[in-house]
């Protein structure tokens, strides 16, 4: 039970100071889950945040679900979750309650404005932590590789209209041809 609390009580705290979208969670979620606890590695972090950026839905939702599944199974999924959801949930409804004060506020404006400025910086940090895990040092063949599947996505997110979903697919289908190539090459020089 202590667990379960700890886990709601650091996502609900994240939650809450999470503007701008989930991956602006991963440096906040690698410095109390990686850092501070010790509960999962930095590296399998990174890949749950993988895997919840692949799946449909919220990152943020399915971060912690992943997350919180990893520490303590279901109870641990639904305690992740209802912390990393609930401050947004009771902010909604705030804002909701009153947008009329809010939507034409120059102090607010102003703040949103502010806010989109740190955001953009804080994604720029989740990207270049999240560079030494997609850039792996090792092998020549496979940096080459994470940096040649990382370009291509760059160019046609920017350049075409292609759905996300379509790039993330492409380069999980060509991460899966380069494994099998790169095991069947190996088994023919084993072979030698």
């Amino acid at each position: 039970m202590k667990q379960l609390l700890q886990i709601f009580t650091v996502m609900f705290r994240i939650g809450l100071t999470t503007v701008g979208g989930g991956l602006v969670m991963l440096p906040q979620m690698t410095r109390e889950y990686a850092d501070r606890r010790g509960w999962v590695s930095r590296d399998e972090l990174f890949d749950l945040f993988a895997v919840a950026q692949s799946l449909p839905g919220v990152i943020a939702v399915n971060a912690s679900i992943l997350v919180g599944y990893r520490l303590a199974k279901i109870k641990g999924a639904a305690a992740a979750v209802l912390g990393a959801v609930l401050p947004s949930l009771l902010v909604l409804i705030a804002v909701a309650v009153w947008y009329d004060r809010f939507i034409d506020n120059p102090f607010v404006l102003g703040a949103l404005r502010a806010v989109r400025g740190c955001v953009v910086a804080l994604l720029f940090c989740v990207s270049l932590d999240m560079r030494k895990k997609a850039f792996p040092d090792g092998k020549a063949g496979d940096r080459l590789f994470s940096i040649a599947i990382a370009a291509a996505a760059l160019a046609l997110a920017f350049l075409t209209r292609v759905n996300l979903i379509w790039i993330i697919l492409g380069g999980a289908a060509a991460g899966l041809l380069y494994s099998a190539a790169r095991r069947k090459g190996g088994r023919r020089d084993g072979a030698s």
